[in-house]
């Protein structure tokens, strides 16, 4: 009995439609094309279950990427598809502390796409179309019963206790309103005991919004003995934030100055970084900016491949200038391999492309092209080599597909390389393209290739 068919019988025995197609599927081998080229997004999952698309490569994909950007990257068939990083503080897309990771609804593309719907017997049509949905069908799994009216009302009491439950564990009235008619005044000398605490640390914000020039003199002194160690506070880091925005110019020197020495390990935390990331926002004069190029210097591999660390390097790379960035560029064009095939690594090398000035940009390109076939088979690597393709820049394209001349054959085969190879054939010259392609024409090997999973396309 065929998958479809046996999904047409589920089908007429009540299971919503996508269930009964993902139960044909996982358990009467529906091949993956079939399930992935038939537009039902909850396929992805059976597709999962049978060992991805049978025949065809998976859409690649790379998680955590970089800050407010969009990764391009390649599906099988050689087609970018744009994917949304999540937002983590100045990495404002990406994995983190402030990052909301987003995911990619993987359907084909249009001219891709087979015939969407699957036929059923006229009989079981019209049982569908009569048969009313059953009440919270979509937290049914396969297999489950619903529960009979008696059974509902059974469990109500328990939701009930449960929902009362709840509202006992509420914080009182009193603790929440605890502030509302205190003075900072009153608060001397305990500063720094309030700002850690949840409904003290929004008080002493409030306070440094209003803007008076005491209030914030009066938090500054208490605070910023223990600046470094509120910075990595869950409450505490919030006061520092806004501390950094609103206090004067050389309250933020001293600050700055004070905390550079634990500057790197501060980045790494993920309520630290958020700080970190402020604080750079905030630099107003170079003596600030020149503490935390000397801070930073010696981390920069380490940051760009933490969760939290690589977005304090981009926000270095968005607000810092050209010139003060050169460290950050020195330092990734001398671990080209390190930074480049790393998951957040990958990304932030891209960054740095956004970024870079002319000379910094040749910088960059140079490394690749010299890593170019070891970038190339790697699962992040490979994004890198085809974001120099996508500069449209022959300077930068032509020696870098230069590099594959001899190599074309072996790494059509893989599943990374394939799609950059399938591109450097589309962007080389036409002298560099016969060179490139020519191993590919002789029988032996063209026969070998139109067989491969890869190679094929």
């Amino acid at each position: 009995m065929s998958g479809f068919v046996y999904g047409a019988r589920l089908q007429g025995s009540g299971l919503p439609l996508n269930q009964a197609v993902e139960a044909a599927a996982a358990g009467y081998g529906v091949s993956g094309n079939a399930r992935m080229q038939a537009n039902y997004p909850y396929l992805v999952n059976a597709s999962a279950m049978m060992g991805g698309v049978n025949g065809a490569r998976s859409p690649a994909y790379v998680p955590g990427a970089a800050s407010g950007t969009t990764t391009p990257l390649m599906n099988g068939y050689g087609m970018q598809t744009p994917l949304g990083m999540g937002a983590a503080g100045g990495y404002t897309n990406g994995i983190g502390p402030q990052s909301a990771q987003s995911s990619v609804p993987q359907t084909p593309y249009p001219h891709h796409q087979m015939a969407s719907h699957i036929h059923l017997h006229p009989q079981q049509q019209q049982q569908q179309q009569q048969a009313p949905p059953p009440p919270h069908s979509q937290d049914r799994q396969p297999g489950q019963h619903h529960q009979s009216a008696q059974s509902q009302q059974h469990h109500a009491p328990h939701h009930s206790q449960k929902h009362m439950h709840g509202k006992q564990h509420r914080k009182p009235e009193s603790e929440v309103n605890r502030f509302a008619n205190t003075t900072l005044e009153e608060l001397k000398d305990n500063i720094f005991t309030v700002c850690k605490d949840q409904h003290g640390c929004r008080f002493l914000q409030k306070k440094l919004e209003d803007g008076q020039e005491s209030h914030v003199r009066m938090i500054f002194e208490e605070v910023s003995p223990h600046f470094s160690g509120l910075m990595t506070d869950p409450f505490g880091n919030y006061l520092c934030q806004k501390l950094l925005e609103h206090c004067t110019e050389p309250q933020r020197t001293q600050i700055v100055t004070s905390v550079a020495q634990e500057l790197v390990n501060i980045s790494l935390n993920m309520h630290g970084t958020r700080a970190v990331q402020k604080m750079i926002e905030y630099l107003s004069n170079q003596e600030q900016i020149d503490a935390i190029i000397q801070a930073l210097r010696n981390s920069v591999v380490l940051l760009i491949r933490d969760l939290n660390g690589n977005h304090v390097i981009q926000k270095c790379l968005n607000r810092l200038s050209k010139k003060d960035n050169q460290f950050i560029y020195d330092s990734v064009a001398a671990n080209c391999n390190e930074v480049a095939t790393h998951r957040h690594g990958c990304c932030v090398f891209q960054r740095c492309i956004d970024y870079a000035s002319p000379t910094q940009k040749a910088q960059l390109v140079k490394e690749v092209i010299a890593n170019a076939l070891t970038l190339v088979q790697d699962p992040f690597g490979n994004y890198v080599v085809q974001y120099v393709l996508d500069l449209n820049n022959t300077d930068f394209s032509e020696p870098l597909i230069k590099k594959f001349i001899g190599h074309i054959c072996g790494l059509s085969v893989q599943k990374f390389s394939s799609n950059v190879m399938e591109k450097c054939i589309r962007l080389a010259s036409t002298s560099t393209r016969r060179a490139l392609v020519a191993p590919i024409l002789q029988r032996d090997k063209l026969d070998t290739l139109m067989r491969d999973s890869y190679g094929n396309y």
